[in-house]
């Protein structure tokens, strides 16, 4: 496939690219009001279920809204630096629609805390599920993304993808229903196979630069400390709230795990499809 035209001179950092952030900016503020006002949905039999409030509720709100002015700016410079790395159209459509789907991924965890007052919790809803689901597809679109040539076995692994979509999505309801959280684990074993997937080949269109290691440190390693500590230290919104650790935990998780890896891996694909384009013109 013909890739298309390359512009290896254009910034990233434009007047252009000011004045949309700038409206995205706006939007963003109406929807944080929302996320600040809207009431969290209590439970309907124990109604002293504990929620978060005050400057915590909003730190929460700006970690997880942060990630809709992280992710426009990674999907043009991954749009450019792909072209500039000679990938085609394909490549770059799944890339694009990778990072998409990390929004609307997302979008149904932010709508999953505010049903739970924004006291994070382990369970079984559809939005949780939601979250779950489009980021597995997230990460396989964005690692097919990576791919600078189609092959049996690159075919192989997106099956291998779908299938893991279609098991975790066999098992949540069986979850749910037993109120077994042992059947999430297959939602795990999922994001890491395709998260390591994307780790190596990202590597590879990176000419192997070691700092890529850096990416599943943070997404991965840093990111489930934060969630182990969640877990044993955030306590229960019915029986032992902890408001600051849990809310404190629950802010480090995303931001110093996921939004971290993903700003990591954005700054190496600039640097390796644009700093280096814009430096020898």
């Amino acid at each position: 496939m013909k890739n298309i035209p390359q512009n290896n001179n254009s910034k990233i950092f434009s007047s252009n690219l000011g004045f949309i952030a700038l409206c995205f900016l706006i939007g963003l503020a109406g929807f944080g009001y929302i996320l600040a006002t809207l009431p969290g949905t209590e439970s309907p039999i124990d109604p002293s279920r504990t929620c978060i409030t005050g400057g915590w509720k909003f730190a929460l709100i700006i970690t997880h809204i942060l990630t809709f002015a992280l992710i426009p700016l990674a999907m043009k410079i991954f749009y450019q630096s792909l072209n500039n790395l000679g990938l085609g159209l394909r490549q770059i459509f799944a890339s694009q629609l990778g990072l998409a789907f990390i929004m609307v991924a997302i979008a149904s965890e932010i709508g999953w805390h505010v049903t739970q007052c924004w006291y994070y919790q382990n369970d079984f809803t559809m939005l949780n599920f939601m979250f779950y689901f489009f980021l597995i597809s997230a990460f396989s679109l964005w690692s097919d993304g990576l791919v600078k040539k189609t092959t049996v076995i690159t075919n192989l692994i997106n099956i291998l993808f779908s299938i893991s979509l279609l098991i975790v999505s066999i098992l949540y309801p069986l979850g749910y229903q037993a109120q077994n959280d042992n059947l999430k684990i297959p939602i795990y074993i999922a994001l890491t196979l395709v998260f390591s997937v994307l780790t190596y080949r990202g590597y590879q269109i990176l000419d192997k630069d070691w700092k890529i290691i850096l990416v599943p440190i943070f997404s991965v390693g840093v990111n489930l400390i934060f969630v182990f500590l969640l877990d044993k230290f955030g306590g229960n919104p019915y029986t032992d709230p902890q408001v600051s650790l849990n809310a404190l935990f629950h802010i480090l998780h995303d931001l110093m795990g996921t939004q971290a890896g993903m700003a990591i891996f954005t700054w190496l694909v600039y640097r390796k499809g644009i700093a280096q384009n814009l430096q020898q013109n």
